[in-house]
């Protein structure tokens, strides 16, 4: 179907199915079909660990340190956030999930890149697509989380080493709580 529907042979479509297949997000059963994969709550806490892991260590780096520039960026990134946001009325869900999603990820992208650790970052985006995919399924409130990125950028500004771990905690694993008692009957 999808060879007729994008006008291509079958060789980049099977190569396509089978790197969805690596990444989790599609299920492939010989002879039957390819479907789109649940959401696996153990890969999404496996990549939530290692993500709060990291990030905890930049994050009191930051603290001694943060160029006024990288800090510029995250509150302009805060901006487009809240922009966004008052937009949620106007905006499809599934539109304000995925643009929300990419400010998040530049949101982190940018603690990581002032540390010179912009392909670790990628290594962990890559490993929180599942953790992504929940969020922009989940009743989890943006409000909630521009507010502690807003706590992030105080932490830092603020040099609070002292705040990072229970901030970055929090808004890294509450995500996941809210999704395991919304979907408890299906969450193995």
């Amino acid at each position: 179907e999808l060879t007729e529907a994008l006008n291509v042979s079958s060789t980049p479509i099977k190569i396509a199915i089978w790197k969805l297949q690596q990444e989790h997000l599609v299920d492939v059963i010989p002879q039957v079909g390819s479907y789109v994969s649940r959401i696996n709550l153990e890969l999404v806490e496996e990549a939530a660990y290692m993500w709060f892991d990291l990030e905890k260590e930049y994050l009191k780096s930051a603290c001694l340190s943060f160029s006024e520039d990288h800090m510029n960026q995250l509150k302009r990134n805060l901006i487009l956030q809240e922009t966004l946001l008052g937009q949620k009325d106007i905006m499809n869900q599934k539109e304000l999930a995925r643009n929300f999603n990419e400010l998040d990820e530049q949101f982190h992208s940018i603690i990581f890149h002032a540390h010179h650790r912009t392909n670790t970052w990628k290594a962990i985006s890559h490993m929180t697509l599942d953790y992504h995919r929940m969020i922009s399924f989940s009743q989890h409130p943006l409000e909630q989380m521009i507010a502690e990125h807003k706590e992030i950028v105080s932490i830092i500004e603020n040099k609070e080493i002292e705040r990072v771990e229970s901030v970055l905690k929090k808004h890294i694993f509450k995500p996941i709580d809210d999704w395991r008692n919304e979907y408890k009957e299906e969450v193995c």
